[in-house]
């Protein structure tokens, strides 16, 4: 596919990374994006080996300017598993990762990696309206008409839904049918790291969980997992939201409390009822399709929305790049990532032990680790 017009609704991670894949093969790109400005948060992400696998397959220096960006391992590097009360009880070698997979984790704050995506985007002349988003869609054969919410419209031979979990692309292809709510609310902040913690941890209680990466010398982003019925968190003020979590955390080890108790006035916590939805074996029709959250939206219980993201976006800028056929290679891009994702989605919802009030663990080799983190660049599935 050449010389021809993409519009991708979703300025955000996965629609980036598209628009610099195709910007890269030759593709005229537009990103319309709703919001009109970066917002500077707490939250962070970790992007495992196969995330970095993908952001190589589209461009070699931003995988290199991503981990320059945030943490990478040691090779002996290890995060601990503690009880509430700090005692270590296993262990997460994250530092192993790299020469299993043949890349490591980088663990970064969301800003970090949108921020260099931005800046990769417009150097490859990828077009980006801000502030502007897609309200709708008509495929009409050989293009598609998109109406905007400016009031305009404009037209592209395919039309990406990248704009997440209450995507109006996805209402056009799949109907209305609304997310699942998984049990459980995320809060997230970052604080100064712990003496105790330089690397972070991962303690679950019954209906409680504290997760923290570093996210640069001396700094971690953390995520607590609250279960609770749907609602009741996000109408919190995050101030008041971030006094009600302290409270949960009365009692456990002054350093874990600390944590949160330490949360970076300047980014506020974020707070966020976690959703998914049931898998689709398809999401593509004619020249339109989906991508990341739009497509398949997953729990961060395995870490990997942003990863399957990414992934999608270095499968389907492939694809694109190599033949004029775009509703076929809709198609294939849909039939060839839906059991991948459906895979991670599952186990996304396997790890979330919080709603079920168990303590989880994380074991760096086992079998769940091969299906999550192992790419297959030539098809976007797990190593064999």
């Amino acid at each position: 596919m050449a010389d021809t017009d993409v519009t991708v609704a979703g300025g955000g991670i996965g629609g980036l990374a598209l628009g610099i894949a195709l910007r890269r093969a030759g593709i005229p790109v537009t990103v319309v994006e709703r919001t009109a400005a970066l917002r500077d948060a707490g939250a962070g992400l970790v992007l495992y080996p196969n995330a970095l696998h993908a952001l190589a397959e589209i461009d070699t220096s931003l995988a290199a300017a991503v981990r320059a960006a945030g943490h990478v391992p040691a090779a002996e590097e290890v995060r601990p598993i503690v009880d509430t009360g700090g005692a270590v009880v296993a262990t997460d070698r994250v530092g192993e990762l790299a020469a299993r997979f043949g890349a490591p984790q980088v663990s970064l704050l969301r800003t970090a990696l949108q921020s260099l995506l931005l800046r990769y985007a417009a150097d490859a002349g990828v077009r980006l309206r801000r502030g502007i988003g897609v309200t709708g869609c008509a495929d009409l054969g050989d293009e598609v008409a998109v109406a905007l919410s400016d009031g305009g419209s404009t037209t592209a031979t395919a039309l990406i839904g990248a704009d997440g979990l209450h995507s109006v692309v996805r209402r056009h292809l799949l109907g209305t049918e609304p997310p699942r709510y998984c049990g459980y609310t995320t809060l997230r902040g970052r604080s100064p790291a712990p003496p105790e913690f330089p690397h972070g941890f991962i303690v679950t209680a019954d209906g409680l969980g504290l997760f923290a990466a570093p996210v640069g010398p001396g700094q971690l982003y953390w995520t607590a997992k609250v279960a609770a019925p749907a609602g009741v968190w996000p109408a919190k003020d995050p101030k008041e939201a971030l006094a009600d979590l302290l409270g949960l955390l009365a009692g456990w080890h002054p350093a874990l409390v600390d944590v949160v108790r330490r949360t970076d006035p300047d980014a506020p916590a974020v707070v966020t009822d976690i959703n998914d939805r049931e898998p689709v074996a398809d999401w593509s029709r004619g020249r339109v399709s989906l991508l990341g959250d739009a497509a398949h939206p997953m729990s961060p219980g395995a870490g990997q929305g942003a990863g399957m993201a990414l992934e999608d976006a270095a499968v389907l800028g492939g694809m694109l790049a190599r033949t004029e056929d775009v509703p076929e290679a809709l198609r294939r891009y849909a039939g060839q990532r839906a059991p991948r994702t459906a895979l991670v989605v599952n186990q996304s919802r396997h790890r979330d032990h919080v709603v079920r009030g168990e303590r989880g663990e994380f074991s760096t080799h086992d079998q769940e680790l091969t299906d999550l983190f192992g790419w297959r660049a030539e098809f976007g599935l797990p190593a064999e």
